[in-house]
């Protein structure tokens, strides 16, 4: 039986490659263009359309097995657009066969993993779910402290008793997987990335089977508050199959030549050092060692091998655990991370990231032919997001003539110093968020400061303080707000600090504007340009799995996509 649906996919594949054909150079192209092969794999569709249609149609029509909420971080929407000739697996099938909506927004000011993940799984704002930001600082005896999102020093990570432990204390509302599981004891939550703010921030406030990918160690990992050791599955997974995916010390290039030119030139002098920007990017050469440690850094923060494995792990918990194939609805949250990283270090628009989107294009196909397999193609649902967008390099952007710039760790640095000596100095009857808004404000690169008051107060003197409000928190504070009791918001196209190459974090649309794409059970083919935000994604996805919904969400159910 596993031979035939290969031959199916293998059909589906040709598919895609004709309709691509269609579009560029019409029915003329595509006979002449058609192998033998492609030929006889449609005889294969057609004969096995007879042979499962029936099962699919008829388990379109009922309550999904299976709800996903997949999120792949940093992904920008007019990377779809731009690739999209080349996509033949899996965002070839989001595209034509999901519902795309081309207008969502995350509607809060600090765009960052953290947040949107939190955002994504529980339908509220980072204000109310309290994940403000990937780390905030939080006064504390006196002091104020660095508190990492999803760190909880009560807990242990298993086997690794050295590192800080991690948890969802520090999220505030219950999201879909509590919903699931509250909706049915039964229920089974997993939820894995390479990132533990991802993994624990789709999973929300339920205890499932969560894990990420511990970045020295090349291993997937969980903490003491989701299991009290590992499953033996896990166990296996780590020693047989991590092995296997991480054995390449080398990145090379899959682009096709005639697709190089839609990427930015392979040498950019913007890209990671500035020296080592091309293909084949070399693990060892890169960290300077063989050591294996540094080698799986080396993977976790530059090559897109970790999201293979994240994909790996989840088809394995899925046979393992039996999702959706036990009578009950169950969870799977999914975070595929490679396209940040690979987006800040060599930027959204290189042959990396390129290559990056390409592989991930045949992870999702085989992720979504695998619960066809499994579970049948009506029996799961799936909603697609990204956390964040992200900025060009501005170095990039400046070389074609936009305004924009980077403002370094140490331009930072001053102005903390400026305002830190001027709050210290004030007289008593002056306003200390005045005095830091007025130094603030004579900064070229400030566009605006907004208040605590002012956030507080529910009257926006402009939709960006309506953004800040939605990230707000006096008791969290980010950046400025760490000691000036101030929203900060820089000009357009400004980068703050020395981290990699590309980066995000700001309110402006290039970094709010995300993909939101449902696929699956009753969804139906099509796209919408309506505006509408992440916060809707964890609604809808309970609307389309058939439970009940929170009635005091930010979000709102999207039920245009699928018959009620």
């Amino acid at each position: 039986m596993s031979d035939v649906y290969n031959r199916l996919n293998t059909a589906l594949q040709g598919l895609y490659l004709i309709k691509r054909q269609l579009r560029e150079g019409g029915m003329a192209t595509v006979c002449h263009a058609m192998s033998l092969r492609v030929q006889v794999t449609l005889i294969v569709v057609i004969c096995l359309t007879s042979c499962v249609s029936g099962q699919q149609r008829s388990a379109s029509s009922g309550k999904p097995a299976l709800a996903i909420l997949l999120a792949i971080d940093q992904l920008r929407p007019d990377l779809l657009d731009r690739y999209d000739t080349l996509f033949v697996g899996g965002f070839r099938r989001l595209l034509d066969e999901g519902y795309r909506f081309t207008n969502a927004t995350h509607d809060h000011a600090r765009t960052a993993t953290g947040p949107g993940h939190t955002t994504l799984s529980t339908g509220v704002y980072p204000s109310r779910h309290g994940i403000v930001g990937n780390s905030w600082s939080e006064f504390d005896l006196g002091e104020w402290r660095s508190v990492y999102s999803v760190e909880d020093l009560d807990r242990t990570i298993l086997g690794y008793p050295a590192l800080p432990g991690r948890s969802p204390a520090n999220i505030d509302r219950q999201g879909l997987p509590d919903w699931i599981v509250a909706s049915d004891s039964s229920s089974r939550v997993v939820s894995v990335s390479s990132k533990d703010r991802a993994a624990v921030g789709l999973a929300a406030k339920a205890a499932g089977d969560v894990y990420w990918i511990l970045q020295d160690e090349g291993q997937f990992a969980t903490s003491d508050f989701y299991q009290s050791e590992y499953p033996a599955w896990v166990e296996r997974f780590n020693q047989a199959t991590m092995p296997r995916i991480y054995t390449d010390s080398v990145w090379n290039s899959t682009v096709p030549s005639e697709a190089r030119s839609l990427t930015r030139p392979d040498t950019s002098v913007f890209e990671l050092d500035g020296e080592e920007t091309a293909f084949p990017h070399r693990g060892a050469e890169r960290m300077g060692s063989s050591n294996p440690r540094a080698l799986n850094r080396w993977r976790h923060i530059f090559t897109p091998f970790p999201d293979r494995a994240v994909v790996s792990f989840a088809l394995n918990a899925i046979e393992e655990l039996e999702l959706g194939r036990r009578g009950s609805l169950d969870y799977l949250g999914i975070s595929l991370s490679q396209i940040d990283l690979i987006g800040h270090y060599f930027g959204p628009l290189s042959r990396e990231q390129l290559d990056n989107l390409l592989r991930l294009d045949r992870e999702l196909d085989r992720l979504f032919a695998s619960l066809d397999k499994t579970l049948g193609a009506g029996n799961w649902v799936l909603a697609m997001s990204a956390d964040h967008g992200v900025l060009d390099i501005p170095e990039q952007l400046a070389e074609e003539g936009v305004d924009a710039r980077r403002v370094t760790a140490g331009d930072m640095g001053d102005l903390r110093a400026r305002i830190t000596g001027a709050l210290e100095s004030r007289n008593e009857d002056e306003d200390p968020d005045e005095i830091a808004r007025t130094i603030l404000m004579n900064e070229p690169f400030v566009s605006a400061v907004y208040t605590f008051a002012e956030v507080e107060n529910g009257v926006p003197v402009d939709t960006f303080q309506t953004l800040f409000a939605n990230s707000h928190s006096r008791t969290r504070r980010i950046g400025l707000s760490d000691w000036a009791g101030v929203h900060v918001r820089l000009n357009p196209n400004i980068l703050v600090g020395n981290r990699g190459r590309a980066s995000h974090g700001s309110p402006y649309h290039y970094d709010r504007h995300v993909p939101v794409i449902f696929l699956g059970g009753k969804v139906q083919a099509g796209s919408s340009d309506e505006r509408v935000a992440t916060v809707d994604v964890a609604p809808t996805l309970a609307w389309l799995s058939e439970i009940e919904i929170p009635d005091d969400l930010d979000g709102r159910v999207l039920e245009g996509i699928a018959p009620r």
